[in-house]
């Protein structure tokens, strides 16, 4: 047999997940253009060289509280290393760690447990500085309604600090790029707003969040970009949005993943989006937004999640929810395959024709028996991170 070894169960797992294949079928994995870690001097000095806006020591001066949005397990941003050199910026601004709020931006997603919050960022943040939920129903300061209309409730833990940061990090979404005001919005923002930003702004949606972050004064980012082995290959630091177009530059390259002319068996793995089922869908960002079509009429779709949280939770897009009333069934022949949940938790999401296997055996089986001998098989070991080079962002 054929191995193929992807990375799995990002915050959850330290090894690879070996896919086998039979020695006939014709295997490609395709890697990302990716990059080296920058090192902890890279961050500091990627921190420091503020794009746009004046360095962040600078930029805090004379204030005197700050709030850091960080993201949660869903995503792979390694809070853990971007924080003390954000906080050493902050008190060397003359804002003691006191007064300094750490705040999980969950948009819709549940809240971070205390060993969460370890992993996320670190053992001594936690038993030593304010480091919060946000709460999408309760806590929230109203700052009006935005050009389209939209009415922005913002996390009120966030209002009441005069520094307002965004750490969420830079990458690939399908046909645009996650981060920057993302954080924000719909991070840090009520329910009402989170719901009707995801039903109604369509065109210009990146111009909406950038909008909105300027209202509730989200004026700074630090982001970085992650290779597949979750380094931090780039960062940016400073203006919401100068820092952030700066940052998709670089993405646009550094994501690339060539996308193939054909294939008989795409593999999609979602890692390192794959803590929960609800996420799954992110690994098909793979071929978001690609001209290519790379699918035949007889193609299968293997989408793969380690899912070690199970189904997971979003209160506005998960299943019976007011924007997923109904599972949404794929387009095309699609098995799934996911130890982390059981069959009724894949038809809550994706109905009743996706193929739902527990083991690699499983999902094997099934393929032989539809493509049979010599498969032309793509695999996408880290699909939530991969970029068609041929989109347009």
């Amino acid at each position: 047999m054929q191995e193929v070894f992807v990375p799995w169960g990002v915050w959850y797992c330290d090894t690879s997940f070996k896919f086998e294949f039979p020695e006939e079928w014709e295997i490609s994995v395709h890697h990302m253009q990716g990059g080296e870690d920058i090192g902890n001097e890279g961050i500091r000095k990627a921190i420091r060289a503020s794009i746009a806006a004046p360095a962040l020591r600078e930029f805090a001066k004379g204030k005197s509280s700050a709030a850091i949005l960080i993201d949660d397990l869903s995503r792979p941003t390694p809070s853990f290393r971007l924080l003390p050199y954000v906080i050493e910026e902050l008190e060397a601004a003359g804002i003691a760690r006191d007064n300094v709020k750490i705040i999980c931006a969950l948009a819709a997603h549940r809240p971070l447990t205390r060993d969460d919050l370890i992993k996320k960022v670190g053992l001594d943040i936690v038993e030593n500085m304010q480091v919060l939920n946000h709460n999408a129903y309760e806590n929230l300061e109203f700052i009006g309604y935005s050009s389209r209309g939209v009415p922005i409730w913002v996390n009120r833990d966030l209002t009441s600090c005069e520094v307002r940061i965004a750490m969420g990090m830079i990458t690939p979404r399908g046909g645009m790029f996650g981060g920057g005001a993302k954080l924000l919005i719909p991070g840090a923002c009520g329910q009402q707003t989170i719901m009707l930003n995801h039903r109604h702004i369509h065109e210009g949606f990146r111009d909406h969040l950038s909008e909105v972050a300027k209202m509730a004064g989200v004026d700074y980012i630090v982001n970085p970009l992650l290779n597949e082995r979750l380094d931090i290959m780039a960062l940016v630091a400073g203006d919401t949005d100068a820092a952030f177009d700066y940052g998709c530059d670089l993405a646009r390259n550094l994501y690339a993943t060539e996308t193939p002319d054909a294939f008989d068996i795409g593999i999609f793995n979602a890692f390192p989006k794959d803590t929960e089922l609800c996420q799954a869908g992110l690994a098909m960002t793979a071929l978001g937004g690609t001209k290519k079509t790379p699918f035949n009429e007889n193609s299968t779709t293997v989408l793969c999640s380690a899912s070690p949280e199970g189904l997971g939770w979003h209160s506005v897009l998960g299943p019976g929810t007011a924007l997923r009333g109904k599972a949404n069934p794929p387009v095309r022949r699609t098995l799934l395959f996911s130890p982390g949940v059981n069959k009724w938790d894949a038809i809550s999401l994706f109905g009743e024709r996706v193929i739902f296997c527990k083991t690699w055996a499983e999902v094997l089986l099934e393929l032989q028996k539809h493509h049979g001998a010599g498969a032309k098989v793509s695999v996408f070991p880290a699909g939530a991170l991969h970029g068609p080079p041929d989109a347009d962002y």
